[in-house]
């Protein structure tokens, strides 16, 4: 009956362990819900060796279900910010756009200096930025 508070420090250490730096993505939480199972293998159970067979069987069945899920968790997910984000937003000509001459528009609350190429854009009309160059956002009509 002693022998359950061995396996709950041994979970107490695996959790520890994998607080500790350089990260190991669960694996010493596999560990620890290894450890776990081994002390309530204990209490119910005489058998010496049935705490460690259950220790390895859980922590082994663990393994391969908390890589996965680590991966998922502690990879970057690549996302736009900055400028990067404005492209293909939707944006309000607030001074008229025409090829010769650059207007402003507004995206998401913000004035910026509009280029257009090849089209003239009125004020009040809804386009589209298609590049940034500069502190200019190039733009189009809808699409």
């Amino acid at each position: 009956m002693i022998n359950y508070k061995f396996w709950l420090i041994g979970c107490v250490v695996f959790v520890i362990l994998e607080i500790l730096p350089p990260p190991t993505h669960f694996f010493f939480v596999c560990m620890a819900f290894g450890a776990l199972a081994g002390a309530i293998a204990a209490v119910f159970s005489t058998i010496a060796w049935l705490p460690w067979v259950v220790f390895a069987v859980v922590s082994v069945a663990l393994t391969p279900l908390m890589i996965p899920l680590a991966k998922f968790l502690f990879t970057p997910k690549p996302h736009a910010s900055n400028v990067d984000a404005l492209l293909g937003e939707k944006a309000l000509v607030v001074e008229t756009v025409d090829p010769k001459q650059a207007g402003t528009v507004k995206v998401g609350g913000e004035k910026w200096r509009a280029i257009s190429h090849s089209e003239r854009f009125e004020k009040d009309v809804w386009v589209q930025i298609e590049k940034v160059e500069g502190a200019s956002v190039i733009i189009r009509r809808l699409s």
